[in-house]
C-alpha cells in the first residue's frame, strides 16, 4: 500500500476548528477584536463616572444598577455583528480569496460553520466579560447580585446569535464588504427600529420584529414585568392622543430570536454554497 494512500483528511470537526482559528487570527490582526473590548470598558468607564460628576448617587438595588448598563447591550451587540459577520462572506468574494479556498478539499459548509463559530465565540466571550464586570461592580457597591442579571445575560446571548445570523445573511447577497458592513449596521439599528417605532405609534405591537424582541433584555431587569399600556393625553386644543408602550412577551421574545436564528441560517448558508466566484 502507497504512502499517499495512508494519508487521511481531517475530520470535518477538525477542519470547522481550523477554519474557526484562523477567522479569530484574522479579526485580531485588524484590531476588530481589540476595538469591542475598548468599547465596552468605555462603556462602563463613563457610566461609572457619569453619575458621581452629576452629584447623584448609584441605585441601591442591584438590579436597578446592572440595569443602566444592559441598556448598552444591544449596541454592544449591534457593533459586534456588524464587526465580525457583517463581511464575514462576502470577503472571500469581493478579494478573490475564494480562489484559493474553495478548490481545497474543503467543503463550503465547513467554512460557513468555522466562520460562524468564530464570530459567536466573540460575541459571547464581550458578552460574558461586560456582564461579568457589571455582576462584580454591582457585589462591590450593593453588597449583592440581582438573579435578574443572569436572565437578562441568557437574552443577550440568544439575540447575539439571531443578529449575526442576519449579518451572514447580508453578507452571503452584498457585492463589497464596504455595503455589506453598512447595511448590517443599518438594518439593525436603524431600519428595523423604525420600522417598531411606526408600528406601535399605529398602536401595532410588533410581535414579530427582532429589535422589538431585544428590548426583553432590558426589560426583564424589571420586577414586576412591564405590561402594555396605552396612555391618553389630552390635546390643548381639544381631543386626545394616544400613546403606546409595549413590552414583548419573554417566552415570544425567544421564540422570534430561535426563528430568526434559524431562517437566516439557512438561507445564508444556501446562498454561499450556492454563489460562484464571478458574482
Amino acid at each position: 500500500m502507497s504512502e499517499e494512500s495512508n494519508l487521511h483528511l481531517p475530520s470535518d470537526f477538525v477542519q470547522t476548528g481550523t477554519v474557526a482559528r484562523y477567522e479569530l487570527l484574522k479579526h485580531l490582526r485588524s484590531k476588530r477584536l481589540l476595538g469591542i473590548f475598548v468599547l465596552e470598558f468605555a462603556i462602563i468607564a463613563l457610566i461609572m463616572v457619569i453619575p458621581p460628576l452629576q452629584g447623584h448617587d448609584y441605585p441601591s438595588d442591584p438590579a436597578d444598577f446592572a440595569k443602566m448598563f444592559v441598556r448598552w447591550v444591544w449596541i454592544l451587540t449591534v457593533v459586534g455583528t456588524t464587526l465580525f459577520a457583517g463581511d464575514s462572506l462576502v470577503s472571500e468574494f469581493q478579494h478573490r480569496t475564494g480562489y484559493l479556498l474553495f478548490p481545497n478539499p474543503v467543503k463550503r459548509r465547513i467554512l460557513f460553520v468555522g466562520k460562524f463559530a468564530a464570530t459567536l465565540a466573540i460575541m459571547f466571550l464581550a458578552l460574558a466579560i461586560y456582564y461579568a464586570v457589571v455582576s462584580i461592580l454591582a457585589l462591590a457597591i450593593d453588597g449583592s447580585i440581582s438573579g435578574l442579571t443572569a436572565s437578562s445575560f441568557g437574552l443577550a446571548l440568544l439575540f447575539a446569535v439571531s443578529a449575526s445570523t442576519i449579518g451572514y445573511l447580508l453578507s452571503s447577497v452584498m457585492k463589497g464588504s464596504t455595503g455589506a458592513l453598512v447595511l448590517t449596521f443599518a438594518f439593525l439599528f436603524l431600519i428595523l427600529p423604525i420600522v417598531d417605532g411606526v408600528l406601535t405609534f399605529s398602536q401595532v405591537k410588533p410581535d414579530f420584529s427582532l429589535t422589538f424582541s431585544t428590548s426583553a433584555i432590558i426589560d426583564v431587569m424589571d420586577s414586576p414585568y412591564p405590561i402594555d399600556f396605552v396612555e391618553t393625553i389630552e390635546m390643548p386644543g381639544g381631543g386626545v392622543f394616544e400613546y403606546a408602550s409595549y413590552y414583548p412577551n419573554v417566552g415570544v421574545a425567544i421564540a422570534v430570536g430561535a426563528v430568526y436564528a434559524i431562517v437566516a441560517t439557512g438561507i445564508s448558508l444556501w446562498l454561499f454554497i450556492r454563489r460562484e466566484m464571478a458574482a
